[in-house]
């Protein structure tokens, strides 16, 4: 038998001949179809599209295929569009008539509001499919973002008014937004919107629709032409110097800071540096090609950030961490996991998350989805003793869980709670400074803020140097002070953490179904609904009378003591908050 390495050598001497005999392996591939320059000219220019990858990357593009980046954008066909357009298909809000209707292959929104006043538009494209899917449609030269949206998880129709953090009684059509000048960017590759600052005019184009291969791998037409050639390719399988991949990024194989700018790129929002950049990239598209240095061309949104006088301050905690998704980047690069480490060779997303493989929600394998995601950096605590004693919970609870003590479900982004990745330590202290929900309270939500901050001295004695408050409010039950004296992303939080009910916060939640803010009743109603299926479901989006009527059938479930008690504290505790609307920015 030959040995591996005495079969490698022979294969890279065989290599070696065949160059020879060839001359060299541009003429071959020289004779072959061009790839580079298909865009010739173009902002994106040499970017392929995922079919093209197909040909040599069967297993990566049927992983990508699988995730939800795929159908970021997609054209309006009837593979792609997830709403029901045929049964349940009418939405009543606010005062006008939503009705959704498919003929043949085609889609669309039919609007009639109280004065007799309609539209007709037609769908043209859809964007999302996993929580929510929205709808856009083609005005001239412009596609605009419908303000009703499909809501996947609970299977019905909803008006993006219930969404965001606003509150009721805002106008029908507040969340329209222009796709070419806004959604483009992110939810698609090469964004090139084109505009015309003369003509106001818009010729936008992309790459490829949703997000693809390009939006992590850059342009690769240089990467296929050489591709072309049996020789080259058999070259970069020895992973011989002399045929290096050229034209293409793989950012497992890069510095793991420019790697991480990748995904920054749209999990890191962003503004133009300087901001008068913002022409020439309306103008003639996104200058950041995966591997570039992103802080080339752009710098991560922050609390201090304004752009005129728009402030981005309510999209983070008072601390600075980001209470939104889509800024994963400013979180975990302001976590020690990401300061400590050695520049280029540090923490990055592909740490933990899989571009090809794992649940496509969360992108997560099943290893990653458990301690190993952290232990793999800190063994210490790997084994179940060790973890245990630095937990002080028991090894298999969730009090022993990485995620819940580290990165805990602090983070609002399409109608669901998230994980911050602005891993920390929990501190208790940090909902009396910063108004910031706290690790321990998400479990704990029976316990005050103070009793939290109490127990964490007594157990782990340096990990919270706070101090307790003064104010008696945090001498309550803090998911009860949550739900009613936080503002509306607090509120939201709080009752997603809810979920499901327990016998002892269903009061509380039924009162949160009071609140002005549809996203917090949201919220409400799912933990509720979760708890008791056989009750009929409150509708968030429904106007008080309705609400009511439908909560009449709840209250029966509980003590008048305990309904009346829940009502004094939302009054009570609702007196002195402070409300705060928050532009999310999806």
């Amino acid at each position: 038998m030959i040995a591996p390495a005495a079969r490698k050598l022979f294969a890279r001497a065989a290599f070696v001949v065949a160059l020879a005999l060839v001359g060299i392996s541009g003429v071959v591939w020289a004779l072959w179809p061009n790839y580079a320059g298909v865009r010739r000219g173009q902002a994106d220019a040499g970017y392929l599209e995922s079919g093209d990858c197909r040909k040599c990357h069967e297993p990566e593009y049927a992983s990508w295929r699988a995730t939800f980046h795929r159908t970021m954008t997609r054209e309006a066909a009837p593979e792609n569009v997830r709403g029901d357009f045929e049964r349940d298909n009418v939405l009543e809000f606010d005062g006008v008539r939503a009705e959704m209707k498919r003929e043949g292959d085609r889609y669309f929104v039919l609007l009639a509001d109280a004065r007799g006043k309609t539209q007709r538009l037609e769908i043209d494209r859809t964007v999302g499919s996993r929580r929510m899917q929205q709808y856009l449609t083609k005005q001239g030269d412009r596609w605009m973002r419908l303000p009703v949206a499909y809501d996947l998880q609970q299977k019905r129709w909803m008006h993006l008014n219930g969404s965001f953090f606003r509150p009721d009684g805002g106008a029908y059509t507040q969340h329209v937004a222009e796709w070419n000048s806004n959604c483009v960017f992110c939810h698609n590759v090469k964004a090139q919107p084109g505009f015309d600052w003369d003509r106001r005019t818009w010729k936008t184009e992309v790459a490829e629709l949703g997000i693809a291969c390009g939006a992590c791998h850059g342009p690769a037409a240089e990467h296929a032409q050489r591709a072309l050639s049996p020789l080259t390719r058999y070259g970069w399988h020895l992973d011989l110097a002399s045929t290096a991949p050229t034209g293409v990024t793989n950012p497992a194989k890069i510095d793991s800071d420019r790697a991480l700018m990748i995904c920054a790129h749209c999990h890191g929002q962003r503004v133009p540096e300087p901001e008068e950049r913002i022409r020439t990239i309306l103008s003639t598209g996104d200058p950041f090609d995966a591997g570039a240095d992103l802080r080339a061309f752009f710098r991560p949104v922050q609390a201090d950030t304004k752009v005129g006088e728009f402030s981005f301050a309510t999209r983070f905690w008072a601390d600075g961490s980001p209470r939104l998704t889509a800024y994963e980047s400013q979180a975990l690069t302001r976590s020690k996991c990401f300061t400590a480490g050695q520049a280029g060779a540090r923490i990055t997303c592909i740490s933990c998350h899989s571009m090809h493989g794992g649940d496509p929600r969360g992108q997560l394998t099943t290893e990653k989805q458990t301690n190993l995601a952290c232990t793999q950096c800190h063994e210490a605590f790997a084994a179940p003793t060790r973890l245990a004693a630095h937990t002080r919970h028991a090894p298999n609870s969730r009090g022993s869980s990485c995620f819940e003590c580290h990165m805990p479900r602090v983070v609002f982004g399409v109608m669901a709670a998230h994980r911050t990745h602005d891993i920390s330590i929990p501190r208790p202290s940090e909902t009396i400074r910063f108004a910031k929900p706290n690790a321990c309270n998400q479990c704990h939500q029976d316990w005050s803020v103070n009793r939290a901050l109490a127990e964490t001295r007594r157990l782990w004695p340096k990990a919270d140097p706070g101090e307790g408050a003064a104010d008696s409010a945090f001498d309550v039950p803090e998911g009860l002070r949550a739900l009613f004296a936080g503002d509306a992303v607090q509120r939201a939080l709080t009752a997603a953490a809810m979920h499901p009910a327990t016998e002892a916060n269903g009061p509380l939640l039924l009162e949160a179904l009071q609140d002005r803010y549809p996203i917090v009743r949201y919220f409400a109603a799912n933990a509720l609904a979760a708890t008791h299926p056989e009750l009929p479901k409150p509708d968030y989006l429904a106007s008080a009378p309705v609400r009511e009527t439908t909560l009449r059938t709840w209250y029966a479930h509980w003590p008048p003591a305990a309904l009346g008690e829940a009502r004094a504290a939302r009054e009570r505790l609702a007196a002195g908050r402070a409300e705060a609307d928050v532009e999310v920015g999806e």
